[in-house]
Order: structure tokens, then C-alpha cells, then sequence
């Protein structure tokens, strides 16, 4: 009996693991069972984000600082384990403070977040850590867990259909996206990736540590304004020291202390959204 079940077991694997495909996560290299394809991730990502961009209040009517932010990502992306995705950046006008990261490369980062850092890198470190989650498939993998491996398939499948198929799944995208809750192991790792890139894309590391240390700050003062960006994308001191650790570790030719040769810029461009 208990052989029998083990085998029926290792059938069902074997079967599911031939369904699904093999494919090689682009972050860590390793082998993992693929459920979506890349083109799928992609369709999900294109076909939800205009219901996306609608839930949190449209697009920033702003066309310099949509450009602004599409720059800055742009340049992180290029430099990112994924470069090839059709990466896209918007400002949305909620005044919640938050930042979202679609399937395959749409990005968004709200009004309130923006109009809440104080200088560039904090936003280029936003910026990263999306691309990060996006780059190691963190959305999909909390997709499959929050709603079950059948379901998702079944959307990826419906974004490929007709009109009201690509409706109804883009509908549930939105919603399982905007309550996804990233793991710590996530954050952890979106944050590694985020100043991995930010680096590379010649902007200074720390500011990842000084955005993550800045949000806790603002956090313990007024809680319920970034309760949402809290439970979305846990923030804990570990985090922090996370951080500190990886780039005091892999570059120590940056320090906090430095300046921003673009502050004028950033500033400029927040003062926009007043």
C-alpha cells in the first residue's frame, strides 16, 4: 500500500514536472519548475497594467516626470538580469505610499512614495528592488501560492484568448497583485538584487540602506500612512542590516556620506507633484 502510494506520488511529479517545463531561474542559475512561460509572464504583466494604472489613480499627467521615472528605471533595468523584458515605469497618483511590480516587467511607484524620499538614489533604490522581485520571479511564485498553481495557469492561459477572457484574467491579476504579500526571503533577495544593479548602473549603493532606514523612521511616526507598503512589502531592522551588510561587504568604494550629483534634479521633479 505505502509503495503503491509512493509511486502513484512520484507519477503525478513526473507528470506535472513534464506539464509545467524546466526552465533556469534568471537570478540564481539554478533549475525550477516552470509553470509560466516568460511570454506568459509577460501577456499577464501587458494585459493587467492599465487596470493596474486605474486602480491607483492613473497615470502622474506629468509627461517630464513619467520620463523621469522611466529614465531611472530604464537604466537600472539594462543593467539587470533580465534586460530583455519590455520594461515599462509609471508614477501613479494614489498618495498612498507604495510601489508595485508586475509580471514581466511593468513597474509601477506611487506619488505618495515618490513625494515622500529626499533625494534620487532613494527613489533608484525603489526602483531596483521592484526589479529585483521581478528578475528572480518573486510575483509569480507568490501568485502561485496565494491563489494555488491550477488558477494561475488557468489566467496565463485566458491572457492568451479572446477579449473577454483576457478581461476576466486581467481583473484577477490586478487584484491577487495589489493584497500579494512578498516573503521576507523575497525582500531579502529583491534588496540584494536592487543594490547589485544599482551599482552597476553607477548609483551609489547606500542608497538602499538610507530608503530603508528612512521609511522605517517615517513608519514609527505616522504607521497608518504606509500600512499598506508595510504589509505588502515587510520592512523589519533585519532588513536593514541586511543591506548594510551587503554593501559594506561588496562596495566599499562608496560611502553614505557622499553626495547626490543629481539632487537638484530630484528635487526639481518633486516639486512637480505639488
Amino acid at each position: 500500500m505505502r509503495t503503491s502510494l509512493v509511486l502513484n506520488v512520484a507519477v503525478v511529479a513526473m507528470v506535472l514536472s513534464a506539464a509545467a517545463g524546466c526552465s533556469v531561474n534568471p537570478v540564481t542559475g539554478k533549475p525550477e519548475l516552470s509553470l509560466i512561460s516568460e511570454q506568459q509572464e509577460v501577456a499577464m504583466g501587458i494585459e493587467s497594467a492599465p487596470q493596474f494604472e486605474k486602480e491607483f489613480g492613473g497615470k502622474v499627467p506629468d509627461a517630464a516626470l513619467q520620463n523621469y521615472v522611466q529614465t531611472l528605471g530604464k537604466k537600472v533595468a539594462a543593467v539587470s538580469d533580465r534586460p530583455e523584458l519590455p520594461w515599462e515605469f509609471q508614477l501613479v497618483a494614489t498618495k498612498t505610499p507604495n510601489a508595485f511590480a508586475l509580471p514581466g516587467g511593468k513597474v509601477f511607484v506611487t506619488a505618495g512614495l515618490f513625494g515622500s524620499l529626499t533625494n534620487e538614489r532613494q527613489l533608484v533604490a525603489v526602483l531596483g528592488h521592484e526589479i529585483g522581485h521581478i528578475c528572480a520571479r518573486h510575483n509569480i511564485q507568490g501568485m502561485q501560492r496565494q491563489m494555488g498553481a491550477g488558477l494561475l495557469v488557468e489566467l496565463a492561459g485566458q491572457l492568451a484568448g479572446d477579449k473577454a477572457d483576457i478581461a476576466k484574467a486581467a481583473t484577477s491579476v490586478v487584484g491577487n497583485m495589489a493584497v500579494l504579500k512578498y516573503s521576507r526571503k523575497d525582500e531579502y533577495q529583491a534588496d540584494d538584487l536592487g543594490i547589485a544593479y544599482m551599482e552597476r548602473a553607477g548609483f551609489n549603493p547606500w542608497g538602499m540602506v538610507e530608503t530603508l532606514q528612512f521609511l522605517m523612521s517615517l513608519g514609527e511616526k505616522d504607521e497608518s500612512k504606509f500600512a499598506e507598503m508595510f504589509q505588502t512589502h515587510p520592512l523589519t531592522s533585519e532588513r536593514v542590516k541586511k543591506a548594510q551588510a551587503a554593501v559594506t561587504s561588496r562596495h566599499a568604494g562608496y560611502a553614505p556620506s557622499q553626495g547626490d550629483p543629481r539632487a537638484k534634479a530630484f528635487m526639481d521633479m518633486r516639486t512637480r507633484l505639488r
